[in-house]
Parts: structure tokens; C-alpha cells; sequence
């Protein structure tokens, strides 16, 4: 049922695709857009209060022990 829905949907773009190409649909703007006109007034942004952990943030010398490997060809 899908596929059907899917494939009907297909041909009716390739359709209106192909009406546009050909000179059948015709668009063009008859007016301009205009933007609607907002009056600002005074706001506030809310406020939050945010508990968070401490993190503290360093460096320090460590060694670390690195296995050998060894490889041999076989």
C-alpha cells in the first residue's frame, strides 16, 4: 500500500514537473511580500540560577610502565 501511495505520489510531481516545463502552469508574483509591522516595547529575559559541580583543572607529571612487544615474521 505504501509503495502504491509512494509511487502515485511520483508520477503526480513528474506530472506538475512536467506541466510547469511545458508552458501549462504559469506563476508569476502579482505583488510584494511585506513584512507586518511589530511594535517593541520594554521585556525582560528570564532569569536562571544554575547550581553546578566544582571542576578543577591541572596538570601532573606520571609515569607509566608500557609493555614490549615483540614481533617476528613467520
Amino acid at each position: 500500500m505504501l509503495k502504491f501511495v509512494s509511487g502515485l505520489l511520483v508520477v503526480g510531481l513528474i506530472i506538475v514537473a512536467g506541466a510547469f516545463a511545458f508552458g501549462f502552469i504559469s506563476v508569476e508574483k502579482t505583488r510584494d511580500a511585506q513584512l507586518p509591522e511589530v511594535a517593541i516595547k520594554k521585556g525582560a529575559l528570564p532569569a536562571y540560577k544554575a547550581d553546578v559541580a566544582k571542576i578543577e583543572v591541572g596538570t601532573r607529571n606520571e609515569t607509566v610502565e608500557v609493555p614490549t612487544v615483540g614481533v617476528s615474521k613467520p
